[in-house]
């Protein structure tokens, strides 16, 4: 049996249990429009996805977030810069622990301030640190900085830790960044969906606009179809998606 039949068949039990699978999207890194821009959006379009795009405030321009008009697309709030402060030889971030928590809130509520004041409605009030890390000392006052929800990505390897808001977190990232370093195969996006049934909440799927072309789409396009079609599937929008972790309306655009 293949990934997709698999996955239709889990589906299928889903339905008959009245569970239905509630997923969302988000695509991280957006700056400026693009050839690779207007690719995921169309692939999403013809799917019926409504993305939350994490945009990175320092270089965020109007025209980027104009492109998004007509898609029900949102905005969340991508660091500052996308810049790597780590100390040599540690992973990369850009909020982590060796910089000064004060610093690093300050530059938290002043991504979120660009964010609407570029994005406007389509800003919502999460935060996506850059390359998925944080340092833990944020966790507690991340709402300090106008924050009213966290987005990194969890991992089945160790569960992520707390924090003063609620977390929508990613579960199928679609860029291989550890292996071959470009998208996933279709089985792949198909399996760990299927590895991820038991998920408290809403199934996040992550992808990365500007290191995925147009062949990529295509080859996930069966998969969104499916996941379009079958009625034990609730495509969530980014607010819907953060309503179900707790986010009143009123606080996702927080001041």
């Amino acid at each position: 049996m293949s990934a997709r039949d698999t996955l239709a068949a889990l589906l299928d039990r889903r339905g008959e249990q009245d569970r239905p699978l509630a997923l969302w999207w988000r695509d991280d890194d957006l700056e400026t429009p693009s050839g690779a821009l207007s690719v995921c959006l169309e692939a999403l379009g013809e799917a019926g996805i409504a993305a939350a795009f994490a945009a990175i405030p320092g270089g965020l321009t109007a025209e980027a977030v104009a492109a998004l008009d007509g898609t029900g697309s949102a905005l969340f709030v991508h660091g500052w810069a996308h810049t790597n402060h780590a100390p040599a030889g540690e992973k990369k971030c850009e909020f982590g622990a060796t910089r000064p928590l004060a610093d690093r809130l300050a530059e938290i509520a002043r991504g979120w301030a660009r964010l609407r004041q570029v994005g406007g409605e389509r800003a919502l009030a999460c935060f996506v640190p850059p390359w998925n890390r944080i340092g833990e000392d944020l966790l507690p006052v991340l709402g300090e900085g106008g924050i009213a929800a966290l987005s990194a990505f969890a991992s089945p390897k160790r569960p992520a830790p707390p924090a003063s808001v609620p977390r929508l977190d990613a579960h199928v990232d679609l860029i291989d960044w550890r292996g071959t370093g470009k998208p996933v195969p279709g089985a792949t996006l198909a399996t760990e969906i299927i590895k991820h049934d038991g998920v408290d909440g809403p199934v996040g799927i992550l992808s990365h606009h500007r290191v995925t072309d147009r062949g990529a789409w295509t080859d996930w396009q069966p998969i969104l179809r499916l996941l379009s079609d079958h009625p034990a599937v609730q495509w969530l929008s980014p607010g819907d998606a953060l309503a179900r972790v707790g986010v009143e309306p009123g606080k996702r655009r927080r001041l």
